[in-house]
């Protein structure tokens, strides 16, 4: 195994649990998830009813894509759902300053910078998979604990924000 292989497993896994983790918050929250996208980003009741499923299928399709034998489409289609969200999430937190995305579903603190700063490192990281990926695979023992790594990197990126408010006041 070399370490460029290891490190490009623990990236897919990690966007794999990323966006795993934004499905299973949108789905706990449903009925937040569903208003803060009109709340937030001025969605109708009636559009909203149908772009949160899709949101939520978009990101399943996704994590299935990184995971399989077509995880390049995977990553680049992650990539480009990362960018249009952080684009959205970007303009309305620059224009409206108080946005809630319930993305995680979180509903009770509004998007801050880091959480823009969060999706850009996480935007990065599907570059930098995508720029490392080696062909080949790891053998079992090995791909579990790089998903576990990557699981691990997930929870910090999700809760990117508490932990450097948390390290601020320290």
């Amino acid at each position: 195994m070399s370490a460029q292989l290891f490190a490009a497993e623990v990236l897919r896994y990690f966007v794999a649990w990323w966006w795993l983790a934004a499905v299973l918050g949108k789905l706990r929250s449903w009925p937040g998830f569903r208003t803060e996208l009109g709340a937030s980003f001025g969605v109708p009741s009636a559009a909203a009813a149908i772009l949160a499923p899709l949101l939520i299928l978009a990101e399943l399709l996704a994590a299935a894509l990184v995971l399989s034998p077509a995880s390049r489409a995977g990553m680049l289609l992650s990539l480009v759902l990362m960018c249009a969200f952080s684009a959205v999430l970007g303009y309305q937190f620059l224009a409206r300053g108080i946005v809630r995305c319930s993305c995680f579903g979180e509903s009770v603190r509004p998007l801050s910078g880091y959480d823009v700063l969060r999706n850009l490192l996480v935007a990065g990281t599907m570059l930098g998979w995508l720029a490392l990926a080696p062909a080949g695979g790891l053998a079992p023992g090995e791909a579990l604990v790089a998903a576990g790594f990557g699981a691990w990197l997930c929870v910090a990126a999700v809760h990117f924000h508490d932990l450097v408010v948390l390290g601020k006041t320290r």
